[in-house]
């Protein structure tokens, strides 16, 4: 009888052993292909935000990958220079706001630039005259609050009265 008992404790222990393994393996496979499902789903969002396609904040009313239409493109870049405008007045301190809205004015404007660029080139250069130093100091780390809103006055003007030669061609 205890030939017997060891014998089926050696085969218990055995039996034990190969099935906590396999229950070891399984937990390891759901870890690596959950990480790998992860890795997956976070390059994909990279991808989305390297793209240019959808990041947080984006609004291309104009549809994934097209252009943007020139009247919308202009409001849209008139209502950041608007909130720009805001922060200057309520908290020019509030550098990262500014650098957000510099980056916001920067992507709205690349949306419908280059339309803008084939169909009213001169329009387009003197814009751009004011615009992209605005742009640029407002995403600067200590940007010139006087400069910036010198800047961000002469943009508005100017894509205002582009917006009005439009309406009237």
């Amino acid at each position: 009888m205890s030939k017997n008992t060891s014998l089926l404790l050696a085969i218990g222990l055995a039996a034990g052993t190969l099935l906590a393994g396999c229950g070891n393996n399984s937990a390891e496979e759901d870890t690596q292909n959950n990480s790998s499902e992860e890795s997956t789903m976070n390059d994909d969002a990279v991808t989305e935000d390297s793209s240019g396609g959808g990041g947080a904040g984006d609004s291309n009313t104009a549809g994934e990958g097209s252009e943007m239409d020139l009247e919308t493109g202009v409001d849209q870049v008139m209502t950041d220079l608007d909130s720009l405008s805001k922060v200057l007045d309520e908290s020019p301190d509030d550098v990262t706001k500014m650098n957000e809205l510099g980056n916001q004015i920067d992507s709205h404007w690349e949306l419908f630039e280059e339309k803008l660029e084939k169909e009213y080139p001169d329009e387009y250069k003197n814009i751009e005259e004011d615009l992209y130093p605005l742009i640029d100091e407002a995403k600067k780390d200590e940007p010139d609050v006087e400069k910036v809103r010198e800047l961000l006055d002469a943009t508005k003007t100017k894509l205002t009265s582009f917006k009005d030669t439009m309406k009237m061609e």
